[in-house]
């Protein structure tokens, strides 16, 4: 196979989809080919308009325009795809989530479905400013001992099961924001839902609770989801008689997943 080399960079196009060429990473290959610039051809393949596509490569031919010099680079047919790119790009360093999140989004921009799970789920991570891992949790209301949400959110295997519970939820959850920070912390939040999933969460008492100034100085930062379901059953049955009380549990599967 030939080993081209040029200087020409703008005969090179990026893999629409592909995850975004990151600063970071630029400089340090920057440093690199400083101190060692070895000629590692990058690797692209030809559109059907003839132009060179960047399938694998794209910070060092970042880095080479930025210093200069000359880049390598390998041209195949082989009709690779993202799904290819996004497999070896895995390999040799992992993908983060938002970059999984570009790329599903670029295939249903060019599946004209822009209503897409991918396109929904931006927007209601931007909407709340949620984690990631909470987001899948409301928004695919799959219990969490079975398959991972995440590793099916890499696989372009992501649903949203009930997108208007998931808005209320979230409504509800930040709403918590007017009486304290961990209203975004995980593991309150994985707390927060296992009780409000159990018919006899009343979010109308728990809110009036949260108004009483003792309940709002209790709500303050703990280590694990558990000892925040203990909190919110002191909070929820502060001041209330005993034979009123209600407790919620955090119960775990065998594999240390919550049920919701």
């Amino acid at each position: 196979m030939r080993i081209h080399k040029t200087t020409d960079y703008d005969k090179f196009t990026l893999l629409f989809g592909n995850r975004n060429v990151e600063p970071a990473n630029v400089k340090g290959m920057v440093r690199s080919m400083n101190k060692v610039d070895l000629p590692i051809p990058i690797i692209v393949k030809r559109d059907k308009d003839g132009n060179l596509v960047v399938i694998d490569g794209q910070h060092r031919l970042a880095a080479a325009k930025e210093l200069g010099k000359p880049i390598f680079y390998i041209i195949i047919d082989n009709d690779i795809g993202l799904s290819e790119v996004r497999t070896v790009n895995q390999a040799q360093k992992g993908w983060k989530l938002y970059q999984f999140l570009t790329s599903f989004i670029a295939e249903e921009i060019m599946a004209k479905n822009t209503r897409g799970p991918y396109h929904t789920f931006k927007w209601f991570r931007e909407k709340y400013d949620l984690p990631y891992q909470v987001c899948f949790d409301l928004l695919s209301k799959k219990p969490m001992y079975t398959r991972s949400t995440t590793r099916a959110f890499k696989d372009g295997k992501f649903s949203i099961k009930n997108l208007s519970q998931a808005i209320r939820e979230a409504d509800f959850i930040v709403s918590l924001k007017e009486y304290t920070a961990v209203y975004s912390s995980r593991s309150f939040i994985t707390a927060l839902l296992i009780a409000m999933r159990d018919d006899r969460f009343n979010i109308t008492h728990f809110m009036r609770q949260l108004k009483r100034p003792m309940c709002k100085h209790m709500l303050t930062e703990r280590k694990t989801t558990e000892l925040y379901m203990d909190l919110i059953n002191e909070i929820f049955n502060y001041r209330v008689r005993d034979d009123k009380k209600i407790f919620f549990h955090a119960y775990k599967k065998t594999n240390g997943a919550y049920i919701k």
